[in-house]
């Protein structure tokens, strides 16, 4: 077992995305995960799930707590944003030091290179960045874990609709509001079919669309992770309406695996890593394309046979084995380094 620090990032109640589900999985598997939020908390060491703290009071952690810690065991330090690089060296002088590479932000790059060097195992989410990585840096250990589906939205109990979802035919997004949402389809999509209503949950983030011309458009804003469920209860398709962009022609959408574990069915941009979840996820290439496939599903009735492979497709992919995985990485390594016997 192993101490992991994910270092500052982000807070843990933002949205739930692959820190928050991995660090719960390796907490679950035994390892004392410390996560370094951003926020002020009310007490210090929180735990917040199984052998999962919280903390804000860096140099509490890193001269009260940390110094025993790693007289009993490997300090692992897992990073998703190559930036961190000097503080992570610089503070938490972990023995090993996994890079996440869950996402391909342009911004990003020029911090990527000193990252992966001083990395001991670079983790990625998709084989787009798995094969550039492993063109790159063939030398370097490099694993592929994807996102997964979090097991809580297998059982969705039934729930009266939310007031504020509209009442009728819905198909929603559900994620960042972001840069990346090709807003001219949505919109496009939207006027297709003023029958229905087009719904939009997640925090903002960048520039959007303007649709106060469309009425049967819903932008309800940021959800807490435990309330998108009751949503998804009662939305007849999901989207995942983005652009062609680096950044999410090398994503592998967690959104994806959640409205699968749902059983909604899913249409989604022509993404490599989305046409690779064929037939459970439908995916069109052009806007046209998209309007049309929309049309179809909304025309015919899910069959139970449909729902239930993608149910079963989510349920192979589960964040719980993405934690095994990830387990396994820093347990690989630690052996490498000589590390096991502390």
């Amino acid at each position: 077992m192993a101490v992991i620090i994910y270092p500052r990032t982000m807070n843990w109640s933002y949205m739930k995305q692959r820190p928050q589900q991995l660090m719960t999985q390796l907490g679950a598997l035994g390892h004392q995960v410390f996560f370094e939020n951003l926020a002020p908390l009310d007490s210090e060491f929180t735990e917040i799930e199984e052998n999962v703290y919280l903390f804000t009071d860096t140099k509490a952690f890193l001269y009260k707590k940390l110094p025993a810690l790693r007289k009993e065991h490997p300090v692992v330090v897992w990073t998703t944003w190559s930036k961190l690089r000097t503080r992570i060296e610089t503070l938490f002088k972990p023995d090993i030091t996994i890079y996440d590479c869950c996402d391909e932000f342009p911004h990003w790059a020029k911090y990527e290179p000193k990252m992966i060097e001083s990395a001991d195992h670079v983790v990625c989410t998709a084989d787009v960045i798995h094969t550039r990585l492993s063109l790159a840096y063939p030398e370097k250990p490099l694993t592929l874990i994807p996102n997964g589906a979090d097991p809580s939205f297998f059982h969705i109990p039934a729930t009266e609709r939310p007031a504020d979802l509209p009442e009728g035919p819905v198909a929603a997004y559900i994620g960042a509001w972001a840069y990346w949402v090709d807003h001219e389809l949505f919109a496009k999509a939207a006027a297709a079919y003023p029958h229905v209503h087009f719904v939009s949950i997640g925090a903002p983030y960048g520039s959007s669309g303007d649709y106060s011309h469309l009425p049967n458009v819903h932008i309800l804003g940021e959800k807490p992770h435990y309330e998108l469920k009751r949503y998804l209860r009662h939305i007849d398709v999901a989207l995942i309406p983005f652009q062609y962009h680096p950044i999410t022609l090398a994503t592998n959408p967690v959104k994806a695996y959640e409205y699968m574990a749902a059983g909604v069915r899913v249409l989604s941009t022509a993404l490599p890593e989305c046409i690779a979840m064929e037939p459970h996820v439908r995916t069109a290439t052009t806007h046209d394309d998209f309007i049309s496939k929309l049309g179809d599903i909304l025309q015919h009735p899910d069959s139970e046979e449909s729902k239930q492979a993608r149910i079963a497709y989510a349920r192979s992919n589960r964040w719980i084995e993405r934690g095994k995985a990830a387990d396994q990485v820093i347990a690989e390594t630690i052996r490498l380094r000589g590390l096991g016997g502390r």
